[in-house]
């Protein structure tokens, strides 16, 4: 479980990574995590940018911690236009569209949903890609745990392309892929996750439609023949 609280990770791992240079925190209660969760939050700085812990019950850890918050349940869409990314810029950073699950939604609705509200952009699912966590603190002093779950996406239709303003949104732009690293840059953490996943899930897919070509015009030259 990765939880971004602004740019920092929280990893809880099931069992140690073997790319995982050092050892990881071992813990046996989620209140563990939220001490140094409550430390980042009121130094509003870290001294390092990733802590990963290793829990001797990883449902009862993870349990104990999402347990601290409230759960917000969200869903967006990476969009996908040819060679082009569709990202928005909201409060003066570059995002993908995302937002709350409504009453009676399954995930895939409300990602469709999100992408046409504050994009203007009609788009299909193609798969889904994974989930982000990550905190925020509201002006009542609450501190929310979002769950947001992430789709792949073409565009059907995009003439009505336009920013939803009410929502702090300025921009929205379809950029080339060899522009998309700029504007991670100056994204969040947590979005420059969830797009490293799509691209090795897209890579995957590509991959796998690539090598159905030559044996689809093997097919038909065979019919022919």
């Amino acid at each position: 479980m990765k939880i971004f609280v602004g740019d920092v990770l929280l990893h809880i791992v099931k069992k140690k990574p073997e790319t995982l240079p050092y050892e990881p925190i071992l813990v046996s209660s989620g209140l563990e995590i939220i001490a140094v969760y409550e430390q980042i939050v009121a130094q509003g700085m870290a001294t390092s940018r990733e802590y990963h812990f290793l829990p001797d019950d990883y449902k009862k850890v993870t349990t104990e911690f999402k347990n601290r918050f409230e759960l917000i349940l969200a869903a967006g869409g990476v969009v996908m236009k040819k060679d082009k990314v569709l990202f928005m810029k909201r409060l003066g950073k570059w995002d993908l569209p995302k937002g709350k699950i409504d009453k009676g939604e399954n995930t895939a609705q409300a990602a469709l949903r999100e992408v046409e509200e504050e994009c203007g952009i009609k788009a299909k699912i193609l798969y889904k890609i994974g989930n982000t966590w990550h905190t925020f603190i509201q002006a009542d002093k609450s501190h929310k745990l979002k769950k947001t779950a992430w789709y792949a996406m073409i565009c059907l239709e995009d003439a009505g392309k336009k920013p939803q303003e009410e929502e702090g949104i300025t921009k929205v732009k379809w950029v080339e892929e060899e522009k998309v690293q700029k504007k991670l840059d100056k994204s969040y953490s947590s979005i420059v996750h969830i797009f490293d996943k799509f691209l090795k899930k897209e890579t995957q897919r590509q991959t796998a439609i690539d090598a159905q070509v030559p044996t689809k015009v093997n097919e038909r030259a065979e019919r022919n023949s």
